[in-house]
Order: structure tokens, then sequence, then C-alpha cells
């Protein structure tokens, strides 16, 4: 389990300041007796319910009024969904929270007619951490090296569109001359790897989460039914060293085009509420979440999971959405171009 925080700097620009006593007074008074529902852009039983569910249950009892926590599950379009309609309806009141997914502000800027959202327009709560996205295969596939993904087909699970699970082979295969061969569709990528890859529909998924794969599949990982083909980002993760990595292209303009795509592992796990929700309750809400970082029960509970967790403030993730959301239009285009349906 990796529980770590953010240098002072970073704590001072994203904690949201303390409210005074007549604001804290009025957040309890809305909270006390109400429900604040955590919606989660993927299916039960992932690594992105698991943590949401685990903040849940610590969440509570540090914001003023103590509400009930409830978590719901609205998977659909690689998260995209549950963005959309919590952008569109959700409650603006301060009772919903979205767990949002790691490419909420590359899917907005790539697949607009996917993405109805702008996330620089969200309430950012903070992220539970950054994530190392990996390749992860079956003993069984025909690929089992990076080398030999040039030269012969690897079968890979999907989500769709605006998901890295179907933009990142995709773009690696026009850029690289990588030999993906994607099977769009799944709802999200923990029921690629635990039924789709046993079963033997795909030989593998092309974005898994190293923090999932140890918490979840050790000893298939350990036993070396699951492999780690390669890893994708601009450096490598320390855990992994001897794991090779993905080229970043030949040119300066495949480097940038690779950095907006892998941009989205630094949002790791967002978190958000609806446009519009009230300042002083979005400042306890981010307080809240904050504080559940450094709750002891918190501690044992994520260690007990083997979740991989570190906490990120809302300021570095409104930050990083402005860079993101500034990148230079030719990039986008490009990108764009090599997506399944072509600029949109």
């Amino acid at each position: 389990m990796r529980l770590c925080y953010l240098a002072a700097i970073a704590a001072v620009l994203s904690i949201a300041a303390p409210l005074s006593g007549h604001a804290q007074d009025e957040v309890a008074n809305f909270y006390k007796g109400k429900a604040v529902t955590i919606q989660v852009g993927s299916d039960a039983g992932g690594q992105y319910d698991a943590i949401a569910r685990t903040v849940a249950r610590h969440m509570g009892k540090h914001i003023p009024g103590q509400p009930t926590m409830v978590v719901q599950n609205v998977p659909g379009s690689g998260g995209l969904k549950l963005l959309n309609q919590l952008y569109a309806v959700g409650a603006r009141d301060g009772t919903m929270i979205g767990a949002g997914i790691s490419g909420t502000a590359t899917g907005a800027l790539l697949t607009p007619g996917v993405a109805k959202f702008d996330p620089r327009q969200f309430a950012w709560i903070g992220s539970a951490g950054t994530e190392t996205f990996i390749v992860v295969i079956t003993d069984k596939s025909r690929v089992q090296t990076l080398d030999e993904l040039y030269s012969k087909e690897l079968i890979i699970g999907g989500s769709a569109s605006g998901s890295a699970s179907v933009d990142f082979p995709t773009v690696a295969n026009a850029i690289l001359g990588t030999k993906f061969k994607i099977i769009s569709g799944y709802p999200a990528a923990g029921p690629i790897v635990k039924i789709a890859m046993p079963a033997g529909e795909v030989e593998g998924c092309s974005v898994y989460t190293l923090s999932a794969l140890k918490s979840q599949h050790e000893r298939d990982w350990q036993s070396g039914k699951i492999r780690i083909l390669a890893q994708w980002g601009t450096r490598k993760d320390p855990e992994i060293p001897d794991v090779p990595m993905f080229p970043l292209g030949k040119t300066q303009a495949d480097h940038q085009l690779f950095e907006l795509l892998y941009a989205r592992q630094n949002y790791g796990r967002p978190y958000m509420a609806p446009p519009g929700v009230p300042a002083a309750r979005v400042a306890a809400l981010r307080n809240a979440f904050a504080a559940v970082f450094k709750d002891e029960a918190f501690k044992a509970d994520v260690e007990k999971q083997r979740l991989d967790v570190s906490w990120i403030g809302d300021g570095e993730m409104a930050q990083l959405t402005e860079r993101v959301m500034a990148t230079p239009p030719e990039v986008v285009a490009r990108i764009q171009s090599l997506l399944p349906g072509g600029a949109q």
C-alpha cells in the first residue's frame, strides 16, 4: 500500500481554507440528516469502485453535519456516461460527488461528440492518487514481449473511444507501428481482466493499472498467469523497473501527442462535484476528502484491502485541467484524426 501526501506548497494551493464558524454552522445544518452520494463511473468490484467505497466509509464523519455516504455505480462509455450525467443533471446542492475517470479532461478535449461537459466547470474535490498504466496479457498470449508486438497481432479488450483502453492502443498502432487488435465494448478494464481474459475472449487488456493488478490479481501475477507486457508513460514506475516502456515516437510532435494522452495518468482517480454547488459546501467536501487520507481508520482500511492510494488536492487537479485544455489545437486535431471515427 502506498499512502503519501503532497509537498507543503501543494497543500497550501489545494486545501480549501477552514470554514468560518458561521459557514461551518450553515453547512452542518444543511448536511445533518442528509445523504451524500458518490457516483462511480464503473461497475462494482473494480479498483475505482473499491476506493470510492473505502472513501465513503470514512468521509461522512469529516463533513459538518456528518451526512450518510452512499455509493452508486453509473458505468458506461468508458466512464463518460457518469461525467455527462453529473455535468448535466447532477444535484447542485453538495449532495452528489462523482468518482470520475482518469480521462476526464482528455476525453472532453479529444471526443467532444461523446463527452458533453467542460471539465473546467467541475468543482474539483481532489484525487485518490495517480496511476501507472500497463498492458497486461495472459500466459497463453501469442505476444509475450513488447518487441513482438511490432510484428504479431495482440487481441486486447477495450471500452469505448475516449477511454484509455481504446485511445492508447489506437494511437500506438498509428504512430509506433504496434499491432493491437482492439475488441471494444467492455464496460471497464476490470471485466476484461477478470472475465474476458480467463475465458479466452481476448489475450490482454491494453490499459490496466498497476495498483489494480497488485490488489486484485497478485497471485495470478506472481504465478505468471497474468503478465505485464509494457508500461505507458513518460517515466518508468520504480516498482516495475524491468518492464519496458512504449517509445514516445520520433518527433517533437509525437512527444506532444503522447504527453497529452498520458496526462490522464496524473488525474488517477479524480473526484468532483457538479458546477454550481455553493462555495461553502464545496470547501467542506474538499476539506473532508483531504481529512480522510489522514484518518488512521482509513489507513488501516486501505492497508487491509491492499489498495494503492495517495491524496492529491483540488488545486493541482484544476491546474492540470487548465494545462490539458490549453493543448495546441494541431496536437488535438492530430490525435482526433487517429481515433475511431476520425476527428470529432
